[in-house]
């Protein structure tokens, strides 16, 4: 490779990264043996990690992590309860208890407990079990009814994020009374937003790019046509993209901001 494709390369760490270390890192790159994928692959997994680490060390964004956790198991909880106690308005039957409904019910109540409490194990382990239930509940009627699974995605996808902000978020959340203090800060309130993206562009996603699959399911329920392994990706990595991308805004505001606070002082 020559020295303009690895500064091409190298574009993928922090500007500020590769303002310190550019050059160095481009030395190395240039004597290395490995030429190709390997090495492309090899720097790629470095950045990644790079950025990780710069964000994962802003306490904004672990508070806003354990602010999504607790206030998304609080809705996961609301709808888990709504879905498990519905039988009991309108079935005549003798009420049985659903082994799914009831996992999700246990297990984001369990994660409210834990996010209050700081314990991030036991969130961590009502959270799987949450997430397990959300997955199960549409993966029965799969088969039978494909655009199930669709109908409920955001919900799926809101668990996962409650499960990863769990295992990042700061391990004592503040007290109730300072739950409030901590949503009105703007750092967080940038973060939170972070968070919430992959569950807001689901809905869009789903209803711009299923729209014709769920509507050929409603008309034909006889049909065996599942989701494309394709759109199972696209299911997957454009709420990633989402979360990755107001990321990234997030970041370089608040290195503008810090920009402008440092050359006000001087």
């Amino acid at each position: 490779m020559t020295e303009m494709r690895y500064r091409r390369l190298l574009a993928l760490y922090p500007r500020d990264f590769r303002q310190e270390y550019e050059e160095e890192m481009l030395a190395v790159l240039m004597t290395d043996d490995r030429r190709g994928p390997a090495q492309v692959l090899d720097v790629a997994r470095a950045a990644v990690t790079v950025r990780f680490r710069l964000v994962a060390g802003a306490v904004q964004w672990r508070r806003a992590a354990w602010a999504v956790q607790l206030f998304g198991a609080i809705v996961l909880l609301s709808v888990a309860l709504r879905r498990f106690l519905m039988p009991l308005t309108w079935s005549t039957s003798p009420f049985r208890l659903d082994a799914v409904d009831g996992t999700r019910v246990a297990g984001w109540a369990v994660v409210v407990v834990a996010a209050l409490l700081g314990w991030r194990l036991l969130g961590f382990a009502g959270a799987a079990a949450g997430l397990a239930g959300e997955i199960a509940s549409p993966a029965r009627y799969y088969y039978d009814t494909p655009a199930s699974v669709l109908h409920v995605y955001w919900i799926i996808t809101a668990a996962a994020v409650v499960l990863i902000a769990g295992l990042v978020a700061l391990r004592a959340g503040p007290r109730p009374r300072g739950w409030l203090a901590v949503v009105r800060e703007p750092e967080v309130r940038r973060w939170m937003l972070a968070w919430a993206a992959p569950v807001l562009v689901t809905i869009p996603l789903v209803r711009a790019g299923f729209g014709a699959f769920i509507e050929h399911n409603m008309r034909h329920p006889e049909s065996l046509r599942l989701i494309a392994p394709y759109q199972w990706v696209a299911l997957v990595i454009v709420p990633v993209a989402a979360f990755v991308a107001v990321a990234v805004l997030n970041r370089r505001l608040e290195a503008t901001r810090f920009r402008l606070a440092r050359a006000g002082t001087n």
